[in-house]
C-alpha cells in the first residue's frame, strides 16, 4: 500500500508549463499574443479573422505555440490552431491536433492526440482543457501518465494548484514495478504528499492485495490508514479486515481498530478482537479486547477466549498461539479453561497452565498442566502432568461422583469419546458400582502405582489395577464419609462453558 515519494511528485507537474508564475503562459496580467510568422495570411471578412497557414507561430509571454494554419482573432486576442500544434515553454512541450486559446480569458483547449512532455513524464489525452480564471486544470475522456517509475491512466484529471491537490478519477490505474492500484477516484496532495483513494479500490503490492472505499497514505512518511472495513488478502489464504486498519511500512507494523477479523483459509482458523498490531519481520501480533479465536478445521468447530491471544510465525511452516489470562474454550465434544495456554502447529500440542481443567462428556479432567495431542485436527489423546484428578458424574446420579487421582494421567480419545484412561504412579480411585437396575452396589476404593480405566458408551466399563494395587468395595451405607472424596476433588461444572457464547463469561 505504500507509494514512492517519486511516483506522485510529477503527478500534474506538466501541468506547471500553463499554470504558475507570473511570467508563464496565464499571468495574471493580460498581455497581447504575438504573431511571430506565417508563410501566408489572408482576411476573413465574413467571420472576422486572419486566416494563416505555413509554420505558424505565436508568442504569448514567454511561451512559443506552432501549428501548420490558424484562425487568428486579433481584436479577441486569441486564435485557433490546427495540425502539428506545439507549445514550448523552457523545457516542456505540448503536441495536439488542436487547440483553442484565447490570451484575456486564459483559457486553453487542446484537442485530438494531445501529448504533454516534461522530459521525465508524459501526458497522453484527446481533450486537455485549463482554466486560469477558476485556476484548475483538467483532462477527460481518458488520459495517461507516463514516468520511468509508473504509469497512471484515468478518464478524467484535475489539478488544483491554489492547493497544490491532484484528482484521477473513474477507471483509474496506477501501475508500478512494486504495487498496482484500481480505483474510483485517486486524490493526491503534492504539499502534502498524501495520497487517497475513494470509492471502490483495488491494491495489489506483492502477495497482498488491498480492497478500500477509503484509505490515505503517505508517501512521505510511509504510513495511512484504511477505513471502513477494507479487506487484505494474501496468496497464502490469510485475510485482514477491521472498522479501521493503520500501517506504517518504514517500520513494519500494522494495527486494527474494531471488530477486527483475521481469517487463514488453509489452517482453517479465524481470529477476532477488538484492537490488533501486527508485525511484517517477524511474522507476528496479538488481539486484546474482546479476542477470541475459530478453529474450523474439524466439522466440529473450536472457540477459544482470552484477554489476550498472541500469534507468531516462527518459520515457513511453524506457528505458536499463545492464550494469556481467563483462557476458556468451547467444542461439543470438550471444553476447557485455565489461565495460559501455548499451541504450536509443527508438534500439534495444545499446552494449558496453571489451573487447567478439561471437560469431556460427564468427565472432568484437571492438574498442574494439561497438553492435549491434536490427531487430523481433532483430539488424540491427553496428558495431565502433576496432581492428575479425573472425575465423572452420571446424569442419572447428582451426588456420587467416580474420582480417579495419580501424579500424572494419560487419556486416550476415539471418534470423539474418551475411551481408555491410564492413572500412573500412587493412583486412587473412588468408584460407585451399579447393578443392573441402577441401584448402587456398594463404594470401592483402591490404591496402585497404575490404573488403566476402560470406558464404553460413556460410563465406566472396567478397571484394571497392578498386582500390587489394594482396594475394598464398603456397602452403601458403611463408607465412611471422608472415603468418599479424594483429598484434591474439586468439582466445577459452574464455571463450564456450556456454548460457544459463554466462553465470554469470567467468574
Amino acid at each position: 500500500m505504500t507509494l514512492k515519494m517519486r511516483i506522485f511528485a510529477h503527478i500534474f507537474f506538466i501541468f506547471l508549463f500553463f499554470l504558475c508564475g507570473n511570467d508563464t503562459v496565464f499571468a495574471q496580467k493580460k498581455t497581447n499574443v504575438i504573431l511571430e510568422h506565417s508563410e501566408t495570411l489572408s482576411f476573413d471578412k465574413a467571420n472576422n479573422f486572419q486566416v494563416l497557414s505555413g509554420n505558424v507561430r505565436f508568442r504569448h509571454e514567454n511561451a512559443l505555440m506552432y501549428c501548420d494554419s490558424a484562425y487568428f482573432y486579433d481584436g479577441k486576442n486569441s486564435f485557433d490552431a490546427f495540425g502539428h500544434v506545439r507549445v514550448v515553454q523552457d523545457s516542456m512541450t505540448m503536441n495536439a491536433d488542436k487547440m483553442y486559446y484565447d490570451g484575456d480569458t486564459r483559457l486553453l483547449r487542446a484537442r485530438e492526440n494531445v501529448t504533454l512532455n516534461d522530459g521525465n513524464m508524459t501526458l497522453n489525452t484527446g481533450f486537455l482543457d485549463f482554466d486560469r480564471v477558476q485556476n484548475f486544470g483538467y483532462y477527460f475522456g481518458g488520459g495517461k501518465l507516463i514516468d520511468p517509475q509508473f504509469e497512471l491512466t484515468s478518464q478524467t484529471g484535475y489539478y488544483y494548484p491554489d492547493n497544490k491537490q491532484s484528482f484521477f478519477k473513474t477507471d483509474v490505474v496506477l501501475i508500478n514495478p512494486d504495487f498496482t492500484i484500481k480505483s474510483d477516484t485517486l486524490q493526491y496532495n503534492s504539499a502534502t504528499e498524501i495520497v487517497r483513494l475513494v470509492g471502490p479500490s483495488h491494491v495489489y503490492y506483492g502477495d497482498y492485495t488491498v480492497f478500500t472505499t477509503n484509505a490515505w497514505t503517505s508517501t512521505r512518511e510511509n504510513h495511512g490508514r484504511l477505513y471502513d472495513y477494507s479487506v487484505i488478502t494474501s496468496t497464502d489464504g490469510k485475510r485482514i479486515t477491521a472498522d479501521s486498519i493503520a500501517f506504517d511500512k518504514n517500520q513494519g507494523w500494522a494495527k486494527t481498530y474494531h471488530n477486527a477479523v483475521l481469517q487463514d483459509s488453509v489452517r482453517k482458523i479465524i481470529l477476532q478482537g477488538d484492537y490488533g498490531i501486527f508485525h511484517e519481520d517477524p511474522q507476528s501480533g496479538f488481539l486484546t479486547e474482546r479476542p477470541y479465536v475459530i478453529d474450523y478445521s474439524s466439522p466440529d468447530s473450536l472457540f477459544l477466549h482470552a484477554d489476550t491471544l498472541s500469534f507468531f510465525n516462527l518459520d515457513s511452516i511453524t506457528d505458536m498461539l499463545k492464550a494469556y489470562n481467563n483462557v476458556r474454550f468451547f467444542r461439543e465434544d470438550f471444553q476447557g479453561k485455565c489461565d495460559s495456554l501455548v499451541y504450536i502447529s509443527t508438534d500439534s500440542v495444545v499446552n494449558m497452565y496453571r489451573a487447567p481443567v478439561l471437560w469431556s462428556e460427564q468427565n472432568q479432567l484437571n492438574g498442574d498442566s494439561v497438553k492435549i495431542y491434536i490427531k487430523d485436527s481433532v483430539p488424540d489423546w491427553i496428558h495431565i502432568i502433576g496432581n492428575a484428578m479425573i472425575v465423572s458424574l452420571e446424569e442419572s446420579d447428582s451426588t456420587n461422583f467416580n474420582q480417579l487421582s495419580s501424579r500424572e494421567s494419560k487419556g486416550y480419545i476415539t471418534d470423539g469419546e474418551l475411551r481408555k484412561i491410564e492413572m500412573i504412579g500412587n493412583a486412587i480411585s473412588v468408584y460407585f458400582p451399579k447393578d443392573s437396575d441402577g441401584s448402587l452396589v456398594g463404594i470401592n476404593k483402591a490404591e496402585g502405582s497404575l490404573m488403566t480405566i476402560f470406558l464404553k458408551e460413556k460410563k465406566l466399563e472396567k478397571i484394571v489395577m497392578t498386582p500390587d494395587s489394594k482396594g475394598i468395595l464398603y456397602p452403601p451405607d458403611k463408607a465412611p464419609q471422608e472415603e468418599l472424596l479424594l483429598r484434591n476433588f474439586s468439582w466445577q461444572d459452574k464455571i463450564r462453558p456450556k456454548s460457544k457464547d459463554d466462553i465470554f463469561r469470567h467468574e
